[in-house]
């Protein structure tokens, strides 16, 4: 399991193994990932049609870490959330998402946090039916941040 200072992902894989053409879709659980190997995805090459594909393939994943609320303790926040548009809509996401609240339950957590864009109604849909509450409408949090620039000049005053 994930310890302090360290980011984990949940990783959702394709096998592609006989029969052709089936999609048996399982998680590969949390891993421990060092930053670095996060910070940059390769770039998608063509797979020439003539060229069969085996092996495990990622299909999604969750990126989460701890944190901490001063009056609630020890929390998990969701960082980021993807499955490939190929495999959405046969319920992948909310499996990492809940797969992450039993994390969160186990490490003794008392809040599952993420974020999510205003445009993004598909995501904000699910979310609520999964039981978020959206702390915007219900209780006013409006998220800020500090960059570049501006973080300069905060940090010289």
């Amino acid at each position: 399991m994930a310890s302090e200072g360290t980011l984990s992902i949940t990783v959702w894989w394709q096998s592609f193994f006989p029969p052709p053409g089936s999609r048996r879709v399982r998680p590969a659980g949390p891993r421990r990932v060092p930053v670095p190997e996060l910070s940059e995805v390769p770039p998608r090459r063509p797979v020439p049609s003539s060229v069969s594909i085996s092996g495990p393939r990622v299909v999604g994943y969750g990126l989460y870490y701890f944190i901490y609320s001063t009056w609630k303790g020890r929390n998990v926040y969701l960082e980021d959330i993807y499955v490939t548009p190929e495999y959405r809509g046969q319920g992948i996401g909310s499996k990492i998402i809940k797969k992450v609240a039993q994390v969160a339950l186990d490490q003794g957590c008392s809040q599952f946090r993420l974020a999510v864009l205003d445009w993004n109604q598909r995501a904000m849909t699910l979310y609520k039916a999964l039981g978020a509450r959206d702390l915007t409408e219900t209780e006013g949090w409006h998220a800020f941040r500090f960059e570049g620039e501006a973080m300069r000049k905060l940090a010289e005053k």
